[in-house]
């Protein structure tokens, strides 16, 4: 993709807010100078360059960059495993760390109890220079944050900077594309650099009319807005940039269109064909979470939009409701319980040095049965107590692995 392509390296090489990057290399001169500067928030809408400037800053200073998301800490537990380590060790060869915490406000929706204290511990404690991002600094959700942190405005970059940033990729694409549209891309996208390059890439070699279907960025585009463009559409870069654009996470996105290939699409075949690119996708999708390597990413995007919208051929159905998936409908309703085994396998992970799904899926089950029979044998007091001095498990932990499993066989 031409985002990864022309990622900027340095800040220096960065378009728009030039008085926020000079602050940030302020605070990188602190940081290699010895000094531990406050945390700064970068905040501001979306595609404005906040991540993509703290990738630059660790990348000029030599830093290692610890980025964590949304998606990759969800609980306490989490951020005390990864978070609180990093802020007290030190890099390869003694580097610095540069920890970024990406998207603060949304990951804020899912907080458990106590994460506001254990991230207000490491935003004030931490030995390693720390980034957090926002979309909105005056969010309440935040509110915890702001006498910890310097806030620092990432504003909108002028069109006239995309304009040139956008014909600059072009010449060195060796593609064509006129200055009209160049504009054009560059005012639709709302001052959303990340965007304007998306767009550019769909109509680098395509016909003027796929213009028109690129539409203006100030809103989201909905789920089913997406499944409209995946099914309605027999355009590669169409339904490709439905899902470029849409902040629907890529995993959930598979649920929804696998759950409705078999409503849109009418011929068998086209069925067939549609699965098949959705399998594939999900390979891809399951090995880059598996190697941490996300370039496998674009080829599950390309796949899940493309591939599946290409196997309809225009021959769909759209008399039939878009149905909510099963197996999120189902996760949800277990939630309860599927966290309740998920934090009893974790704490056994150290004890039986294997991974909390390992455990969850092949040791938890088998413990059920030997606890049954043993109770039946030795009595519930001997072996509960035994549990407990082996593993720590108290009583209403054994009672919800002998609950959770039993309904499972």
């Amino acid at each position: 993709m031409l985002c990864e392509r022309y990622a900027p390296n340095t800040l220096n090489s960065m378009i728009g807010n030039r008085g926020t990057l000079d602050r940030l290399l302020e605070f990188g001169t602190a940081v290699q100078k010895g000094r531990r500067p406050k945390p700064l928030m970068l905040y501001g809408p979306s595609g404005t360059g906040k991540t993509a400037a703290a990738h630059a800053l660790a990348y000029s200073y030599g830093f290692v960059l610890l980025e964590l998301n949304a998606s990759d800490y969800r609980d306490v537990e989490t951020l005390k495993r990864v978070l609180i380590p990093a802020t007290r060790s030190r890099g390869l060869f003694s580097k610095t760390i540069l920890i970024l915490l990406d998207e603060i406000d949304e990951l804020s929706k899912k907080f458990d109890t106590g994460a506001e204290s254990t991230i207000l511990n490491v935003v004030g404690k931490s030995m390693q220079p720390i980034l957090l991002t926002a979309n909105d600094y005056w969010d309440p959700k935040i509110s915890f944050l702001r006498n910890h942190v310097e806030r620092l405005e990432f504003r909108r970059v002028p069109d006239e900077q995309i304009f040139l940033l956008l014909k600059k990729i072009a010449r060195f694409e060796n593609g064509s594309i006129s200055d009209e549209i160049a504009r054009g891309i560059a005012r639709r996208c709302n001052g959303d650099v990340r965007s304007a390059v998306n767009d550019l890439e769909a109509m680098l070699g395509a016909s003027p009319e796929l213009f028109e279907h690129l539409g203006i960025r100030d809103t989201k585009i909905e789920i089913f807005g997406v499944l409209d463009k995946i099914f309605g559409s027999s355009n590669f870069d169409i339904a490709r940039n439905a899902v470029m654009r849409s902040n629907v996470d890529l995993g959930m996105l598979m649920e929804w269109v696998s759950e409705n290939i078999s409503k849109r699409y009418i011929a068998k075949e086209t069925r067939s064909r549609a699965y098949e690119n959705l399998s594939a996708a999900s390979r891809f999708y399951e090995k880059a979470s598996r190697t941490n390597y996300y370039g496998y990413l674009r080829y599950a995007s390309v796949l899940l939009s493309s591939g599946v919208s290409l196997s309809g051929n225009g021959s769909i159905s759209m008399l039939r409701q878009y149905t909510f998936p099963q197996h999120i409908r189902r996760l949800s309703a277990t939630k309860r319980e599927r966290l309740s085994i998920g934090g009893i396998a974790s704490r056994l992970s150290p004890i039986l040095h294997s991974s909390r799904k390992e455990i969850s899926n092949n040791y938890l089950p088998y413990f059920r049965l030997i606890v049954e029979r043993a109770m039946k044998s030795s009595g519930e007091a001997e072996v509960l107590s035994s549990i407990e001095r082996h593993s720590g498990l108290m009583k209403e932990d054994v009672d919800a692995i002998l609950s959770y499993y039993h309904d499972r066989t």
